[in-house]
């Protein structure tokens, strides 16, 4: 059993507390219904989309029941991204494409709630600049550790380095826009931790799209799963959902432009300590 402790329990080290007792509970009862639909998880990704849109129409009037109502549908629009992932899973409808289609979802979401807060908070922009490339930045990161520890914990490779593989391998195949947009996406990730930004046809002419990969052993996994624990423990808080919870939340008590500014500085700061600790530990790493 010793071998499945880490695959066990990584995913849900992982999930932001937000996402594991929050939204996730809230979402349980909706993929229960969903699952005796024909209702696909893409289809609940654009519904998700739809309401994160009209969230930000009612944020964009700057009133104060508009904020409310802005909040309450947001907030909807958040656990319905939770219920996609989860009816996934459940229909074993889970693809690279539906990861592909939540992802770009998110970021149109995201965008389109900032720009309604900032049309409809004018006097708080500067503080919604930041947060925005907070938000961005901490998907960027939160998704690249995500995705490595779990594969490196439960199947013991590098998961993005096998995803930006596949994708340049794809784009050689078929240079369709969405793959263009998503392998970019994985430079940007792979610059901000490994210091990297390789074209592609630099892959095409090193061969780097396909090199030997390096699969760890268990022994392996479950020494780098312990030693990563207080990694884990931080990164887990530096999500961009909780930011948007906060949001809809200030928003429904009528408190968000109040709370914009050291929503702004709480987060830069979070993010700052985490990625600096992150640098830290990852540079005395060993496999082994």
């Amino acid at each position: 059993m010793a071998t499945q402790h880490p695959t066990h329990r990584i995913r849900k080290a992982l999930t932001e507390p937000l996402v594991r007792y929050v939204q996730e509970p809230a979402a349980r009862p909706l993929v229960y219904a969903f699952m005796q639909t024909p209702i696909t998880p893409n289809q609940i990704t654009v519904l998700s989309v739809l309401l994160a849109i009209w969230a930000a129409y009612l944020f964009s009037l700057g009133e104060a029941r508009a904020l409310i109502q802005g909040g309450i549908i947001f907030e909807i629009s958040l656990i319905l991204d939770s219920v996609d992932g989860e009816l996934a899973r459940a229909k074993n409808m889970a693809s690279e494409w539906g990861r592909i289609v939540d992802g770009i979802g998110d970021y149109v979401s995201s965008i389109a709630v900032l720009i309604g807060l900032m049309i409809g908070i004018p006097e708080s922009r500067g503080e919604l600049v930041v947060l925005a490339i907070l938000i961005f930045f901490r998907g960027i990161t939160f998704d690249y550790f995500k995705e490595y520890m779990m594969c490196r914990v439960t199947y013991g490779y590098d998961g993005p380095g096998r995803d930006i593989r596949k994708t340049v391998n794809t784009l050689t195949r078929s240079p369709a826009l969405i793959h263009k947009i998503y392998f970019n996406y994985l430079r940007l990730q792979q610059l901000l931790f490994r210091g990297r930004w390789t074209s592609l046809k630099q892959y095409a002419s090193t061969g780097e799209a396909d090199p030997g990969e390096d699969v760890w052993q268990e022994e392996q996994r479950l020494n780098y799963y312990r030693d990563k624990r207080p990694l884990i423990i931080l990164w887990k808080w530096n999500g961009p959902d909780l930011i948007f919870f906060l949001i809809a939340l200030f928003a429904c008590f009528s408190v968000l432009e109040q709370s914009i500014r050291w929503l702004s500085g709480f987060m830069l700061v979070q993010m700052l300590v985490t990625f600096t600790l992150h640098h830290y530990m990852i540079r005395h790493e060993k496999n082994s």
